[in-house]
């Protein structure tokens, strides 16, 4: 009986360890600039790969974009001191889209010298 109670335990936990994953295919990422900072005004970034589609802002933020390609450029400007993020649509929600922050203001719409430990975080 012990082994038959250790190999259904055993693929009861896999299960849920794959719970959270979904199958591939189209649908919404949502994207969050994580900065070392804190809040930031506004941000310039570049997402590549094929399949992206379109972009839309989360909350009050407003989004500006242009697309060419496999690639397109997003400006976000935070209207009310909250979290820089949107949402993107994919072909493949599994797969992330290369994400690059090119430019950042902080809440003063000053430019950041730096970019060190900016990036974008995906969740699905």
């Amino acid at each position: 009986m012990k082994p038959h109670r250790f190999a259904a335990f055993l693929g009861l936990s896999l299960l849920v360890a794959c719970a959270d994953q979904s199958p591939p295919g189209p649908g919404i990422l949502t994207a969050t600039l994580k900065s070392p900072n804190g809040a930031e005004g506004a941000a310039l970034v570049v997402l590549m790969g094929p399949g992206i589609g379109e972009v839309t802002p989360v909350g009050s933020n407003q989004l500006y974009s242009n697309s060419s390609l496999d690639e397109v450029r997003i400006v976000l400007i935070n209207q009310n001191d909250g979290t820089l993020a949107f949402r993107v649509e994919v072909a493949d929600t599994t797969i992330e889209p290369t994400a690059i922050v090119e430019e950042v203001a902080n809440p003063h719409n000053q430019i950041r010298l730096t970019l060190d430990g900016y990036q974008l975080e995906f969740r699905r």
